[in-house]
């Protein structure tokens, strides 16, 4: 009885250390892999942050948007957060404008080249003013912002930003879901220029769809 428990119990440890031993071969190869490119370990870091960020709300935010878009070859991602003023402005029982200040961090890439020299951090910080209610047709809301933004790499594709300060206008609508509203997708027309305070202004413009999380 006894040696058979103990040719069990070694069986057992050794496909524990088996699978341990799998375990630590598969990470260190992924590891050594990810390590091999730095834009790939700084970029997965970011998606993890990102991600906990939106799973804790960290920044006690009332919304949080993932935005992605394009303009011709340039690839957009943004995350943002939002936060709203307590009191509305109603210009009708059924119509009002909420004010809000939105903080959004994005990915500009030319096509899906890898290469610094194609892409550009840029951050942006604007107000936003949502415009909703029964009155209104269609949509459920209407949002309208203008603000600024600091980008890291002012060449992008075929457009000449002229400077790292960029104004940015901000215009969309969409609707909200689920039973308490938590859900809202919307879809975005934005425009990026200097107002030519720079020698160059090429300026940009983005289509984006946004999916927010209402908290």
């Amino acid at each position: 009885m006894y040696p058979k428990m103990k040719q069990l119990n070694l069986l057992e440890r050794s496909f524990k250390l088996t699978k341990i031993g799998l375990f630590f071969a598969i990470t260190s190869s992924v590891t050594t892999q990810v390590m091999a490119n730095e834009t790939a370990l700084w970029r997965s870091g970011m998606i993890a942050a990102t991600t906990a960020a939106y799973l804790t709300n960290a920044l006690n935010a009332d919304t949080m948007l993932v935005e992605s878009g394009t303009s011709g070859d340039v690839l957009f991602l943004r995350y943002s957060a939002r936060w709203y003023a307590e009191k509305s402005t109603y210009l009708s029982d059924d119509f009002q404008i909420t004010p809000s200040l939105q903080i959004g961090y994005s990915k500009w890439q030319d096509g899906f080249s890898l290469s610094h020299a194609d892409t550009s951090n840029v951050v942006d910080l604007l107000p936003v003013f949502r415009w909703s209610g029964d009155d209104l047709p269609i949509f459920d809301f209407i949002d309208t912002g203008i603000g600024l933004s600091i980008m890291s790499n002012e060449n992008i594709s075929d457009k000449e930003m002229g400077g790292p300060l960029q104004f940015n206008n901000y215009l969309g609508a969409g609707w909200q879901l689920g039973k308490k509203d938590q859900w809202e997708i919307s879809l975005h027309f934005q425009h990026y220029s200097n107002n030519d305070i720079y020698d160059e202004n090429s300026g940009i413009n983005f289509t984006h769809l946004s999916i927010g999380y209402n908290y």
